[in-house]
């Protein structure tokens, strides 16, 4: 039912957009054919506890397509879970008739096939348009944005008025209505579960996605995920579109939307054009909502200019201007209430932007606003009251029409300007300093990391070309096969800055003040995370240098020589846990130790028993050389793990999934262990090896107990859980603990090590997440196919001292950082306290095992350089000695 009020409301809005946001009244020409979203859904869009499920909107959004021919709809691919992920492009119907030639315009303007020629810049100038993708809902609580996509779908399909005629003919618009379809749907069909119940307010208890939860946006470098591979080709090697909004929502207690710009600091590679036209496009939002009348609009708070981690922010560095907005949330589809302040009033707190809560405090009226000083950036503040669902959807449309007007109004401007972003970056590439990014093949500690590093350079659009002949830069001699990033290409910034180390630059709002931290992580280098080395150039590359323009992502050549039973081949990086874990299923008996390269300590692994075809096929698939062997060495003899791992109801666990995701590509089996499953014990019947993903001690223990949540996921493990995982260790099991959790570890169980981390304040020590140096025990079975010198991502996990320990137990440090230059790469408060200190360390119980994690070492599924330390860990839950 909507209230009288709401319905005052939407009238007003209604208004507001024929009048501001379209400039005139509307005419609305027939389309008895396509029906309001109203009358599809059978309520209003917006309607309080009233959501539009992904399969109805993929159901518009075909019906639009097919009466219209002013949309197209296009199925980009599937997502984890085998729902079409959709994209809509919409434009005047001429246009879509010679979609190609626009689209090819598009890719000349990004220098696509080379530099346009004059005349081809000027047909550009001229004839090309404004290409503007807009994402929505990739956090799939933040679901106002699909909802919205409905009314903007029809709008743009049925209205005749001049605004959307101009936005027609100049704007071709490229719609992702939901970048998470089936968080989509799991959000949408827990919250219809609950809704009207007594539990209406509980959480959801597991992750909105497949395996990453709230950290899908923080993957547009690895490309993990399906939705981040469909997102980066449709952006970098489709469209190329030059605008680029990502719709999300936060928490509710502050500002109602956040809109460009950022606050500092800014990122020295990204050119300052795109700045300014952050400015340009996320004003003509901020201009249009309060045209409207809206409240609580509010720009330069708390998201940063810096860092790669925001989804369309990584535009940036493609000479995209990448645009977020924020606004409030409510409880999914369910009204808010606010007590109210007085306008004015100094702030109590840096809520402005509002927190990253979601939809408040499980149904009880939120505490007043505590910003509502207008000032610049803020000039209407939000001061409490009544938030809905249909105020979230209105927002959103009104700043996604007024972003259309602005880039149709401005369209020979922008891609003038846009045309300038891109020629200067080529230019400066050829200039030199620097002239080119090489990835040397030979030397790297694992040659198929190069491989992959490289891959994950193609898939943001990155040209990479392999030298076919040794060559000279710099004064240093490489050989063939190097491959080559050359800075005289359109994308040199995202290549220099995903690959250099960050810097992150000091912000003090007063000169006595101290350095403020970052708001999310500060290093993504992505040769450190993955092991690999890279060489900047600075001058010209010679005119001589033969190389060639890869297309196919590069593999590293295997093969097998010799004959016999017996085999192996060298240890070094993730890929070798692939490779055994294929021969162990197919029947191997295999064992790994340590060995030498020359002067250099790398693991080994030996096989015996494989058929010859499956050894042929892991030196084709993963590029290994596997050797024969005449007679026996000694080695630690594996099997395949069983592996439990632990998954709480408390909203799910993204490191959980992360980790998941993580065994599944090489080739691990785990069962996931639920609270239950954990207390009712005989875990050594079943599992060789426990993991318990990074999580506080008291929320595995205790868990979500909030009357609010529904019976069956509330609580932890609590002390039962304890003593079973108690019985497991001492019947001989592994016990494995990232990060957080290892203080489960160090508090229940009799183990000679303090966590050291949990002794210091933020102001002492502070990590957001930053690229660190490791000194690794290579000797030790769980360094074996590590470099003795890594790098390891850290986000203010635990670090540790070593205390005395029983006489039956054996504490192994397996990694430490070392005693001077700890940081390699971001921002870290209190370095010294960690130099020297060990950041993983294996316990020997006698029996059992637990091996602490402080370091996460598959963090994000990025940190492929210590996968290694994981795996082995794992292999050590099932060794005997080897022969």
């Amino acid at each position: 039912m909507i209230s009288e009020d709401s319905m005052i409301r939407r009238a007003a809005l209604a208004a507001a957009l024929s009048a501001v946001v379209f400039l005139a009244p509307a005419p609305v020409a027939a389309q008895a054919a396509l029906p309001t979203p109203e009358q599809f859904a059978g309520h209003p869009i917006g309607a309080d506890n009233k959501l539009v499920r992904w399969d109805r909107i993929v159901e518009y959004m075909k019906l639009a397509a097919q009466t219209t021919d002013r949309v197209r709809l296009r199925e980009l691919g599937k997502s984890t879970n085998g729902q079409p992920f959709i994209a809509l492009e919409i434009s005047a119907a001429d246009t879509l008739k010679n979609i190609d030639r626009y689209k090819e315009l598009e890719r000349k303007l990004y220098f696509q096939g080379g530099a346009p020629t004059d005349a081809e810049r000027d047909e550009i100038f001229r004839s090309g348009k404004a290409v503007v993708l807009v994402t929505c809902s990739i956090h799939a609580t933040e679901i106002g944005a699909s909802q919205m996509t409905l009314e903007l779908v029809h709008r743009l399909a049925t209205d005749d008025s001049p605004a959307t005629k101009k936005v027609l003919d100049n704007v071709i618009f490229v719609l992702v209505p939901s970048l998470n379809p089936d968080g989509q749907i799991m959000v949408t069909d827990w919250f219809n579960k609950n809704a009207g119940t007594e539990f209406a307010n509980s959480p959801i208890p597991f992750l909105y996605h497949p395996y990453v939860g709230h950290d899908n946006n923080r993957d547009m470098y690895m490309f993990t995920q399906q939705e981040s591979r469909l997102t980066a080709r449709l952006l970098w090697n489709e469209w190329y579109p030059s605008v680029w909004l990502d719709e999300h929502q936060m928490g509710s207690n502050g500002a109602r939307i956040f809109v460009m710009p950022a606050t500092d600091p800014i990122n020295p590679n990204v050119h300052p054009l795109i700045y300014r036209w952050n400015g340009i496009l996320g004003q003509s939002q901020a201009a249009a909502l309060e045209a409207a009348g809206k409240e609580g609009i509010i720009y330069n708070s708390t998201y940063t200019n810096f860092w790669q981690g925001a989804m369309a922010w990584s535009g940036w560095w493609h000479n995209q201007v990448g645009l977020l907005t924020e606004v409030a949330s409510v409880r999914v589809a369910a009204p808010i209430e606010q007590q109210r302040a007085q306008r004015g009033a100094p702030p109590q707190a840096n809520d402005a932007a509002g927190g990253r809560g979601r939809g408040g405090n499980a149904g009880g009226v939120l505490p007043p606003p505590t910003d509502v000083n207008p000032r610049t950036e803020y000039p209407r503040p939000w001061v409490g009251g009544r938030w809905t669902l249909r105020d979230i959807v209105d927002y959103e449309l009104i700043a996604t029409i007024g972003l259309l007007e602005t880039a149709a109004d401005r369209r020979e401007t922008l891609l003038r300007q846009i045309y300038e972003v891109n020629r200067e970056t080529v230019e400066a590439g050829r200039r030199g300093d620097p002239a080119a990014i090489l990835i040397p093949v030979e030397g790297q500690h694992d040659p198929r990391q190069a491989g992959h590093l490289v891959e994950k350079l193609q898939m943001a659009g990155v040209d990479v070309h392999r030298a076919t002949s040794a060559f000279e830069a710099d004064g240093t001699r490489y050989g063939a096969g190097t491959f080559v990033v050359p800075m005289a290409q359109v994308f040199a910034r995202y290549a220099r800055d995903i690959l250099e180390r960050q810097t992150y630059p000091e912000v003090r709002r007063a000169p006595n003040a101290p350095p403020e931290p970052p708001y999310d992580v500060s290093a993504w280098s992505l040769g450190m995370l993955m092991g690999v080395e890279h060489v900047v150039v600075k001058s010209p590359l010679p005119a001589t240098l033969a190389m060639e323009k890869l297309g196919a992502a590069p593999a590293v050549a295997g093969k097998v020589e010799g004959s016999g039973t017996r085999f192996s081949f060298d240890y070094r990086g993730p890929d070798a846990a692939l490779a055994i874990n294929r021969l162990l299923a197919d029947g191997a008996a295999v064992s790994i130790d340590s060995g030498r390269d020359g002067g250099r300590l790398i693991g080994r692994v030996v096989v015996t028993g494989a058929p010859r075809g499956s050894l042929e096929k892991v030196a084709a698939d993963l590029g290994f050389t596997l050797r024969s062997e005449s007679q026996a060495r000694g080695g630690v003899a594996i099997k395949a793990p069983r592996i439990g791992m632990y998954d709480t109801w408390n909203g799910g666990n993204m490191d959980e999934g992360w980790t998941r995701w993580v065994l599944e590509q090489y080739g691990f089996r785990s069962s996931r262990l639920h609270n239950a499953d954990v207390r009712a014990g005989g875990l050594s019947d079943k599992y060789d090896v426990i993991i318990l993903p990074d999580q506080s001690l008291n929320s595995i223990l205790e868990g979500n107990s909030a009357s609010t949540t529904r019976p069956e996921y509330r609580g932890g493990i609590g002390d039962e859980g304890v003593a079973a995982l108690k019985s497991f260790v001492n019947a001989g099991g592994t016990l494995i603990t990232l990060g957080a959790a290892c203080d489960l570890a160090i508090a229940k169980f009799p183990v000679p090590v303090r966590n050291l981390k949990s002794d210091l304040t933020r102001d002492q020590h502070f990590a957001p997440g930053s690229i660190l140096r490791v000194d690794v025990d290579t000797r030790h079975p769980i360094g074996y196919g590590m470099a003795a010198t890594s790098h390891g991502f850290y986000v203010n996990s635990p670090f540790f001292s070593v205390a005395e320990g029983f006489a039956s137990q054996r504490v192994t440090v397996v990694a430490r950082y070392p005693n001077t230059d700890v940081l390699a790469s971001g921002w870290l408060r209190g370095e010294s306290l960690m130099a020297g200190r060990a950041a993983v360390v294996s316990i020997d119980m006698n029996p059992g095992r637990i091996v602490l994690f402080g370091l996460r070492p598959q963090h994000r599924a990025q940190t492929h350089a210590t996968f290694p330390m994981l795996f082995n860990a794992l292999y050590l839950s099932t060794t005997t000695a080897g022969s």
